[in-house]
């Protein structure tokens, strides 16, 4: 097998275990039944969990003397404080209180969530976010092209797998260890997203603007670091909570800003089509940035916070999923195919029309009923619910394929109506401007065959083209072998390295070339390029016609020409015998005078 294949499923692999694991976890939460709150470095709060009574000996405000905590107990704390990592159940942790002067041990043991009141929607919530990571990391894992993919899928990926690991129950050094790499996880999401953004900015960043930005985000990225990493290892082996505080969250959160920042930056240079790809994009990073701010600040009540965290957080990832799939933010192999929603429509249909049949079955028909009613009870059922149908699939053309709607109305229209166009350069000038127009591509070329090979004669967008390609150039010689398309990426040609060659074929020959460069980020779904390829047929079929009547027309006019030269040619030979004639008759004339003056013995002059 070939390394690439087995790394990615060795990462699928991973991705689908972590967010199965998540969903699993989701509702198995256990852990403290109180909070602490830092408010110093040596200090905590006792704060109750709604939902969930205190231990016996503990009461809400009371402080705990962190220094003084046993180990285990300090990595309970750093645990749930800084990650809200799940503790196993039933797990003993001493917690040393201050009563006075005195420190006062109190025993807890870690408890079920259940009866949370928060439970159930943080769980869901929780579940969507393992669902739309897994997604993400899966779509740019095996459909990426791009460095903007890579780095979207080092995030998605590590974003998971640290959700994953912070829902595994540990304690002790497994369980610091669990908190480290979860954090170190959660650090490397943040160097992919960073690297995503820098990406799809692209050239709208000088080298030193570039190396300005890489320079805060590392900043950043490394104070993050040492509060995420250093605080909970710190306070482990010192005792000093002062990192764990809530101030300092901040810090930790700032790094998302550096892309976020980014992405605004590329959307106010970017062009009017782009910028609704980056809109979702930028959302989606505002409301992450917004969930890791709450949950590192802890600003709201604990309850509160887990809440609004996952909503934010499971709200960006699903606006970042929409915008891959939907807008191809980064370059992705992903199209949504309306043939698959149709099916899933058709299947919605037939089911609700086997499950009307059986209520009405059940409800109003019995072994007395006439067998014509038997037959009319399906027969309305079936003619009503294909009017549903239709009403259905126009809905998802209008809503979901919007474009794709538009676009294909219209360029199925010109295809009918390049029959019509009297003029062949104009025919040319019309398929080249209504599919840049419709299919929304960069730029369109069409090339035909001249002698020694073929010349771009349209061009539609900025583009360096080559003016001349061989004949034998690799797409041109499968556009005469095969009468379907060439993926330009598949073929390294003289055309492109990326794009779409379509033949204009009429009678066995190739008689034109339709190039078709790619949307940015985005690559055309089946039924786009089945369209192409139908206006490509159509505006070959009248381009032959009208070359042929052109053709025709120069023939016939060749053709009378030769007969009006004809004409008069005979009428020169008739005029040349005329003369001819006359200069017979004058010679004739001339010897008989001739005779006659010899006869008379007079002399003729010379």
């Amino acid at each position: 097998m070939h390394r690439r294949y087995g790394l990615l499923i060795l990462l699928t692999a991973i991705i689908v275990l972590a967010a199965t694991y998540l969903g699993f976890m989701a509702f198995n939460v256990s852990g403290l039944p109180l909070a602490v709150r830092v408010v110093d470095a040596h200090t905590g709060v006792v704060v109750p969990v709604p939902g969930l009574a205190l231990p016996t000996g503990l009461h809400a405000g009371e402080h705990i003397d962190l220094a003084a905590q046993p180990p285990a107990t300090r990595i309970a704390i750093a645990q749930v404080h800084s990650s809200g990592q799940l503790l196993p159940l039933g797990q003993r942790y001493t917690f040393m209180i201050r009563r006075g002067t005195a420190a006062i041990p109190v025993p807890v043991r870690s408890i079920s969530w259940s009866d949370a009141p928060d439970l159930g929607l943080v769980a869901w919530l929780r579940i969507f976010e393992g669902l739309f990571s897994g997604g993400i990391a899966l779509a740019v894992v095996w459909r990426g092209r791009d460095q903007a993919a890579t780095g979207l899928a080092l995030f998605a990926t590590a974003f998971l797998v640290a959700l994953a690991a912070t829902t595994t129950p540990s304690m002790g050094a497994v369980g610091l260890a669990a908190l480290l790499g979860a954090w170190t996880l959660f650090l490397l999401a943040r160097v992919g997203l960073y690297g995503m953004a820098e990406s799809m900015v692209g050239a709208a960043l000088s080298s030193q603007a570039r190396l300005w930005w890489r320079g805060g985000f590392l900043l950043l990225l490394g104070a993050a670091a040492m509060i995420a990493l250093g605080g909970p290892f710190i306070y482990f082996t010192t005792g000093w909570a002062e990192l764990l505080r809530p101030q300092y969250g901040m810090v930790v959160t700032a790094s998302y800003l550096v892309p976020v920042a980014l992405l605004f930056v590329s959307y106010h240079r970017a062009e009017a089509a782009q910028r609704l790809r980056l809109r979702w994009m930028l959302w989606g990073g505002a409301m992450l940035v917004v969930g890791i701010a709450l949950s590192n600040t802890q600003v709201l009540a604990p309850p509160a916070t887990r809440a609004a965290t996952a909503f934010t957080v499971a709200f960006a990832l699903a606006g970042f999923l929409y915008a891959i799939l939907r807008h191809r933010v980064v370059d992705v192999r992903v199209v949504f195919s309306r043939t698959l929603v149709y099916a899933m429509t058709t299947s919605l249909v037939l089911g609700l029309f086997a499950l009307l049949e059986s209520l009405i079955e059940r409800a109003a028909l019995d072994h007395g009923t006439s067998l014509v009613l038997e037959l009319a009870v399906p027969l309305g059922l079936g003619v009503s619910l294909s009017t549903v149908h239709r009403r259905i699939d126009d809905t998802v053309d209008r809503l979901i394929f919007r474009r794709q709607y538009r676009e294909d109305v219209a360029l199925r229209r010109f295809a009918t109506e390049c029959a019509f166009v009297t003029q062949p350069e104009t025919l040319l000038d019309l398929a080249v401007d209504q599919l840049h127009l419709h299919v929304g591509a960069p730029w369109v070329a069409f090339y035909e065959p001249t002698f020694g090979g073929y010349t771009r004669v349209r061009q539609r967008g900025e583009q360096d083209l080559p003016r001349t390609v061989a004949a034998d150039d690799l797409a041109l010689v499968k556009l005469r072998a095969h009468d379907s398309e060439v993926d330009l990426h598949e073929a390294p040609s003289g055309l492109g390295q990326d794009g779409y060659a379509f033949p204009l074929r009429s009678r066995g020959h190739l008689i034109g070339v339709l190039v078709v460069g790619p949307r940015p980020g985005e690559h055309y779904a089946a039924e786009e390029r089945e369209l192409m390829a139908h206006v490509a047929h159509a505006v070959g079929a009248s381009l032959f016609a009208l070359r042929a009547q052109v053709t025709e027309e120069q023939l016939s006019a060749a053709r009378a020409e030769i007969e009006a030269s004809a004409a008069r040619l005979d009428q020169a030979r008739a005029q040349a015998q005329a003369s001819e004639a006359l200069l017979n008759d004058a010679r004739m004339r001339e010897s008989t005078l001739l005779d006659a003056l010899r006869a008379l013995g007079v002399a003729p002059r010379a």
